[in-house]
């Protein structure tokens, strides 16, 4: 694949929010596009990391192009570089007049008649799963959007799968249309996955050690999501079938992920500014969360 050079596109007048680092707005080819630039690891003092920025650029390509590959509606994305960055451009989604609500502008403007998975009245900001969960049932503001649920559970199965700890409720969210019709946004934001941070000289030790492999692949993970206060893994829920509409999402998507894994390899192995170690800890760690959990899952349950 080759990479776009962006230099010579001049910021357009489209403004976007979020704390996740620096970006722009552009037009490319007649499309509104936002780029996102990687963080300074330099200025964040990351430990032991010789890195000095992050890959959360071409890991938000990995991520959002999995999700389409496994044909999860997602962002389109175009990895390419800027002032000698590697920079991630990121289609607007939103037409003129649209207005996108995130989940936590929705969560927080309701009235709540139950508790958090603590006893806890709830305040509307955190992220306990099942605060979130029933404002996802209950907000009358997605009372007319069909399939919210199914939506954050395969969002949940995605990220699990590429490892991204931080689809919180700011990330997601729902699209107010200007003719005053809702759907669901595409996914977006998957910079946060395949241990973004990380050099190549960690990422051969852990796959060195088959028990530093394991717990970083899925036994010592955690996600953003809470439960009786402690963050929750992942890994946990799916394997303890709790949750229904989880489970729905593993026995939908598990069969397209093992169809397609050719194909997210292929993808991977065709990225030019991807070193061999790094090409071989994303295809690893993913075929291992897929082979560990999700498969193992649907196996034991005696799917096919």
């Amino acid at each position: 694949m080759e990479l776009i050079n962006f230099n010579n596109f001049q910021q357009n007048q489209r403004m976007y929010g979020g704390t996740a680092g620096r970006k722009m707005g552009i037009t490319y080819n007649g499309k509104d596009y936002l780029v996102k630039f990687p963080g300074n690891l330099k200025e964040q003092k990351m430990k032991n990391i010789n890195l000095s920025y992050s890959n959360s650029p071409v890991c938000e390509y990995i991520g959002s192009r999995i999700y389409e590959i496994v044909g999860v509606p997602v962002h389109n994305t175009i990895l390419g570089t800027r002032n000698n960055k590697v920079v991630v451009a990121c289609e607007d989604f939103l037409q003129d007049g649209d207005k996108l609500y995130e989940f936590d502008k929705i969560k927080v403007t309701f009235e709540p008649h139950f508790l958090d998975s603590n006893g806890n009245e709830t305040n509307g900001v955190g992220v306990d799963l099942y605060e979130i969960m029933m404002t996802i049932q209950e907000h009358p503001f997605l009372h007319d959007v069909p399939g919210v649920k199914q939506h954050f559970w395969s969002m949940f199965i995605m990220d699990a799968l590429i490892g991204n700890t931080d689809r919180n409720n700011s990330n997601w969210g729902i699209i107010l249309r200007k003719d005053r019709s809702k759907e669901i946004a595409p996914v977006y934001d998957n910079g946060n996955c395949l241990n973004s941070k990380w050099d190549d000289e960690k990422m051969r030790i852990v796959m060195n050690d088959p028990d530093k492999m394991e717990a970083e692949a899925y036994k010592a993970r955690r996600c953003i999501f809470e439960l009786h206060g402690k963050r929750v893994n992942p890994y946990h829920i799916i394997e303890s079938r709790e949750y229904p509409e989880c489970s729905e999402a593993v026995y939908r998507l598990t069969p397209q992920i093992g169809n397609n894994m050719d194909r997210i390899q292929a993808m991977i192995n065709e990225i030019p500014i991807l070193s061999e170690i790094q090409k071989r800890f994303f295809i690893s760690i993913i075929e291992y969360r897929y082979e560990k959990v999700l498969l193992k899952c649907i196996k034991n349950e005696g799917v096919h």
